[in-house]
């Protein structure tokens, strides 16, 4: 058994009881993680590494990380796999980084769509960009984000965070949604 089937061992009456870490990532909202200094908008005439680029200096920025090169390579490696683009319009890069201890992310938002270079019939109007701990610990609560990011991000919200006047207006509507 691989350790991420493992399930917690049940709590005796000798240890304390704790939240799995899978427990834990379930309240995480996307808004929590976002703010509106990484919050790249509007991001038009380019194509996915210059957002790419744009959203990992903006993350690293905003955490006080002076190398965003190697946090945009970890990423951009982890691109060459399959494409992170879905169906509804949103892109969502992202890797698993040592050297963190939380989740850190940013979102751009384009006003005219971008094609995504693995799968040219999917276009790009929202791009989410995260970087977890490569830590084991840290593993559900990656998946967790992917999960709630995509189930978040239909196209509804998307039409709206296009439509909206900018990085504020965008977060507060994640927030309503949120709530």
């Amino acid at each position: 058994m691989s350790w991420f089937q493992k399930k917690p061992p049940e709590p005796s009456a000798e240890s304390p009881k704790t939240t799995p870490p899978n427990r834990a990532a379930k309240g995480l909202k996307v808004s929590s993680i976002l703010s509106s200094e990484t919050i790249v908008f509007p991001v038009e005439g380019q194509d996915k590494a210059a957002v790419l680029q744009a959203l990992a200096a903006a993350v690293c920025g905003k955490a006080g990380i002076a190398d965003w090169a190697a946090f945009l390579a970890k990423v951009q490696e982890r691109e060459q796999g399959i494409s992170t683009t879905l169906d509804t319009g949103l892109s969502l890069p992202h890797a698993r980084m040592d050297g963190i201890t939380g989740i850190l992310a940013g979102m751009a938002i384009l006003k005219k769509p971008i094609p995504d270079p693995k799968q040219t019939d999917l276009s790009i109007r929202v791009m989410f960009l995260f970087f977890s701990p490569n830590k084991q610990d840290a593993f559900p609560l990656h998946l967790q984000l992917l999960r709630g990011v995509s189930s978040l991000f239909q196209p509804a919200l998307i039409d709206q965070l296009t439509a909206s006047s900018g990085p504020a207006a965008a977060l507060e509507l994640i927030k309503k949604l949120e709530a």
